[in-house]
């Protein structure tokens, strides 16, 4: 199976491919590589455990970057 039609849909209308992730052995992560790793896992382009894999992340250094990356729920939601 080919990964070349996975995509996601980024917040400006940009299709993003799995290429277009940051690169593996990144050692100065922005803060928006680190989103973009949270919303392709979020939105399925990879999982969790490639991500961690990828990027050498531990899975307690993934949740931290989702507690800081990935949205939050509006406060006036019940």
């Amino acid at each position: 199976m080919s990964d070349d039609g996975l995509y996601y849909t980024g917040p400006d209308g940009e299709m993003i491919k799995l290429d277009q992730l940051p690169r593996r052995g990144l050692k100065r992560w922005r803060p928006r590589d680190k989103a973009m790793v949270i919303t392709a896992v979020r939105h399925g382009l990879i999982s969790l455990y490639e991500a961690c894999a990828r990027y050498d992340l531990s899975i307690d250094e993934y949740l931290c970057w989702y507690r800081c990356y990935a949205p939050q729920p509006s406060e006036d939601r019940p």
